[in-house]
């Protein structure tokens, strides 16, 4: 009879253990923000007021950016995030209208039930914030190489390569503030974030033609429905001397900043 009542206890206790809510303690907290918009805080809540946060994300940012130490416990949060325009930002820093630029958005976000990977390195919650807003939250052990759309490093690839094209920027920071925008457009209307396609899609944009989209042979590729990640890439790779010139003689002037 005890035997019997002590399988049960123990039966129910790995029954509770199984349906009890995940809490990850001591946890780090990176923000990926691959919006338009800089952002002043965000910060994670969880069901039982439990907060962690994050400050000074710019837009394609947070890579490396880690806050410490927290203690998060469910699947449903909170996201509150409050950001601007980073133009309109430094327009208003000190004239008294700052607050005004900025938007302040609570977003709901479900993380299933998920193990912390095993290794020698802190756990890191990983908080993505997409083009459209939505968010997806992820853990692991890895400061570097999680980015999934990667703005900054495109950024710096077309600084380098194609730096004497940029005539209209007067700086890297204010083509990664424009870049991101375009990203924004090229990710919710083609879902371009593939390293190769990001590099495609900017080249034409910044160095050949704002509206290049508008080309009938750019467009079937960009709109076809089975193309693989790093195709977009491989064809402006691809693309003649001819159809290069092709596309700058009848598009509108690269790198519009009006987005």
């Amino acid at each position: 009879m005890r035997k019997g009542l002590i399988g049960i206890l123990m039966w129910l206790g790995l029954l509770t253990g199984c349906h009890a809510e995940p809490t990850y303690q001591g946890v780090s907290v990176v923000t990926y923000n691959y919006t338009p918009w800089d952002l002043e805080l965000v910060q994670i809540v969880d069901a039982s007021g439990g907060v962690a946060a994050t400050g000074m994300v710019p837009s394609g940012g947070g890579e490396g950016s880690v806050s410490c130490c927290y203690t998060l416990k469910g699947t449903e949060f909170v996201v509150k995030w409050k950001g601007g325009d980073a133009d309109l930002m430094r327009k208003h820093m000190y004239d008294g209208k700052f607050d005004e630029v900025l938007f302040s958005k609570e977003t709901k976000v479900a993380f299933p039930p998920a193990k912390i990977p095993p290794g020698d390195g802190p756990a890191i919650l990983e908080l993505h914030i997409y083009p459209d807003e939505h968010m997806e939250m992820a853990i692991s052990r890895q400061l570097l190489g999680q980015v999934r759309i990667p703005i900054v490093e495109t950024t710096r690839w077309l600084y380098k390569n194609h730096k004497e094209d940029l005539v209209n920027y007067r700086s890297i920071h204010e083509l990664r503030y424009v870049l991101a925008k375009v990203t924004k457009r090229a990710w919710t209307r083609y879902r371009i974030e593939n390293e190769g396609d990001m590099q495609g899609y900017m080249y034409l944009y910044f160095v050949v033609a704002s509206n290049f989209e508008n080309d009938p042979d750019v467009a079937s590729v960009l709109q076809n429905l089975n193309r693989k990640p790093g195709d977009f890439g491989r064809f402006v790779a691809a693309l003649s001397k001819e159809k290069i010139e092709q596309l700058k003689s009848k598009g509108t002037p690269p790198g519009d900043k009006d987005v």
